[in-house]
């Protein structure tokens, strides 16, 4: 009879377990089980010989994992034991490791210290009002949802190009651009039904306004911020399946299709064709008609529609193009600054419009102005209403010849009374005049004689609600009986923007049964946050740098990531303040100009492109340091380097990037969609 058990090389097993193993040992062997009290005694001898084979299987590990440091600790445990009698000198040495190790227990990835940069602090954030926030804030203080004041109207939601000034060649180059859409899209059609300026007046108004919202919204976005905390964050998992469709082919010419396979249904749903991608941009573009429209403005479905085939069509698609094509890659004197668009926006039509109201056609119809009594209540702006009528009125009986002092004291007290209630901050009436016109006044109330000095302007606060009342007051569209015909661009030659030699079809891929496009997935599929992190991404997957760096890249870590990334931020803000000098603006809008409306650019031979693409290479080669090069390998460094220019080249592969970055600006430039996805039962398949 066997009186012990086989040794069971077995981890962490429970004592049932143990029992079982034994049991069935017991039976194969075909041997009379054992009394109760010696199976029990087997048992703990089992339990003990599985716990030094764990305790000897950890210190095995331990080795591997860290062999320097079970050297020195061996060597230093030797020495003691033989060495005795100098303990006392032992004793410094096992200080220093004690100290070692409390060190490296107490500190973890997450233990960072904090920005030694005292001069560079972070950025802080300037509060600035919200566009169309619900469409009402209040006028005193500027706060949404104010308890205190009455709400009113923000006059920025009819007129966002107030106080909004930039440089004049900036002004003129958007000037030119957006007078080209006109004549390109909208002139070739509209003059074979009339000459009359009246609706493309109204056209250039409404594009005055789409531009200056989205320069507001612009100057409110931190970019510096966006571009290391987010776009960079999808970049880097744009390279991590760059790097796996590069492990499955080794051949540059299918790489671009192992990668799209690897995004797999993640890929962006405008990727799939080029109809998919127009069908893309046109439901984004109609999408943010409510934030980039004026109020009332997309209840105009004819205008709604032209704006959105020539932005969708004729100017976001050609953009996309351009920024996905793989060949992409003296002091200026400034000038004054002048009010947003404002030439562009000036009214060329000499005959009276039909699509506009005057206040005083307003006022001679009882019935049109107790309508546009009560549209004012709803927007909150009864009181501009009433400022405009006192001064009316009191252009009326200024203007008599014959005053005597005694009403002209009186017409001074008026003044004196209009500027109380409508012009200081406290007053509960306050409209936003130009800080010119208000200077006015008070110095007309100090002067009387230049007591009309500021009464030239009285109705302009008045005129976007009297348009913004004209189009809610137009009857409703009758249904369509037949489906709503869509056209591809207002004119027939954008067809041909569908069809591009570079990138084909697009990934070529039919609609999927799964149709979810998971806008997060770059946000949750990856752990690295911060530049610092990026840099050591980009080391251990593209470079493939040893272990030995990776680790000394993860112990300055804790000390220089918070230093490095302030400093960077700093740095990036730098030079986007560089970027949006007049001069370079300049060149940015030509540049658009030129993508949008000039196709007869001749083509690079491909003798050019081959150049062009060797040059590129060695300099991206140049931008990795030669110490680093010797760190890492040379042939890492290549490989690394090949790697990311690859990548580069593939021109399907940069849109689907580009369209992934286009989403979050998007969504940074309107975090209204946020809201709006989240109350949504079912997410828009565009989304």
């Amino acid at each position: 009879m066997y009186r012990c058990c086989a040794p069971l090389f077995i981890r962490r097993q429970s004592p049932h377990d143990v029992f079982f193993i034994f049991a069935v040992i017991c039976n194969n062997l075909h041997v009379k089980p054992l009394p109760k009290a010696t199976k029990m005694g087997c048992i703990r001898a089992c339990l003990q010989k599985m716990r030094l084979t764990v305790k000897l299987e950890r210190f095995r590990q331990l080795g591997r994992q860290y062999p320097v440091f079970c050297f020195l600790l061996l060597v230093l445990l030797l020495s003691t034991v033989l060495l005795n009698r100098y303990i006392h000198i032992m004793m410094v040495f096992w200080s220093f490791l004690a100290g070692v190790v409390t060190f490296y227990c107490s500190l973890g990835p997450e233990s960072l210290l904090p920005n030694v940069l005292v001069s560079i602090k972070p950025k802080t954030k300037l509060y600035q009002q919200e566009l169309f926030p619900l469409g009402h804030s209040c006028a005193v203080c500027g706060k949404i949802k104010c308890k205190r004041h009455r709400p009113t109207l923000l006059l920025e939601n009819y007129q966002p190009w107030l106080d909004l000034k930039v440089p004049s060649k900036v002004d003129a180059s958007l000037s030119e651009i957006l007078e080209l859409v006109l004549e390109n899209f909208v002139y070739p059609w509209y003059r074979d039904i009339t000459d009359d300026e009246a609706f493309v007046d109204e056209l250039r108004e409404t594009l005055r306004f789409f531009a200056a919202v989205l320069v507001r919204r612009t100057q409110k976005v931190e970019v510096a911020s966006l571009i290391t905390q987010k776009l960079l964050k999808v970049s880097m998992k744009h390279i991590e399946i760059i790097g796996k469709a590069r492990q499955k082919v080794k051949n540059a010419e299918y790489l671009q299709q192992a990668a799209l396979e690897e995004y797999g249904p993640d890929l962006h749903v405008a990727l799939r064709s080029r109809r998919d991608e127009f069908l893309y941009l046109r439901n984004l573009t109609e999408m943010l008609f409510p934030y980039i429209l004026p109020p009332k403005a997309t209840d105009c479905r004819s205008l709604t529609l032209l704006i959105r085939e020539v932005l969708a069509g004729s100017v976001f698609l050609p953009s996309m193009d351009y920024l996905a094509d793989p060949s992409l890659y003296v002091k200026h004197p400034t000038s004054t600054l002048v009010p947003f668009l404002q030439k562009y926006s000036d009214i060329r039509s000499k005959k009276p419009s039909v699509l506009k109201l005057e206040l005083k056609e307003i006022r001679e119809q009882q019935d049109l102005l107790f309508r546009f009594m009560n549209f004012l209540k709803q927007e909150g702006a009864v009181h501009v209403l009433q400022f405009c009528l006192a001064v009316e009125e009191f252009n009326d009986r200024i203007l008599c010849p014959e005053l005597s002092d005694t009403e002209k004291m009186m017409l001074h007290e008026e003044v004196k009374k209009i500027y109380e209630t409508y012009c200081l901050d406290e007053s509960v009436d306050k409209i936003r005049f130009d800080p010119f016109i208000v200077e006015e006044i008070r110095n007309s109330i100090n002067s009387p004689c230049n007591i009309l000095c500021f009464l030239c302007q009285k109705g302009q606060h008045l005129e976007p609600f009297i348009q913004s009342f004209f189009n809610s007051c137009e009857s409703p569209k009758p249904k369509p009986s037949r489906p709503e015909l869509t056209i591809l661009s207002p004119t027939s030659e954008n067809d041909k923007k569908l069809f591009n030699d570079l990138f084909k079809n697009n990934a070529n891929r039919s609609e999927m049964t799964e149709k979810r496009h998971n806008q997060n997935y770059f946000m949750e599929m990856i752990t690295v946050e911060g530049l610092y992190d990026y840099l050591m991404f980009l080391a251990r997957v593209v470079f493939h740098v040893p272990d030995w760096l990776h680790h000394l890249l993860m112990a300055g870590r804790i000390l220089f990531k918070n230093t490095l990334e302030a400093y960077t931020d700093h740095y990036l803000q730098h030079k986007l303040n560089k970027v949006v000098q007049e001069h370079r603006l300049v060149s940015l809008i030509t540049l658009l100009r030129d993508t949008v409306f000039c196709e007869s650019s001749l083509a690079r031979s491909p003798q050019d492109k081959q150049r062009r693409a060797k040059k590129t290479f060695e300099e991206m080669k140049t931008y990795i340091p030669d110490i680093l090069g010797k760190c890492i390998g040379e042939e890492s460094k290549y490989e690394g380097v090949r790697l990311l220019f690859d990548g580069l080249q593939q021109p399907v592969l940069n849109k689907q990037l580009t369209y992934v970055l286009l989403d979050i600006a998007i969504q940074e430039l309107f975090p209204e969609l946020n809201k709006v996805q989240k109350e949504a039962a079912v997410m828009p398949p565009w989304m």
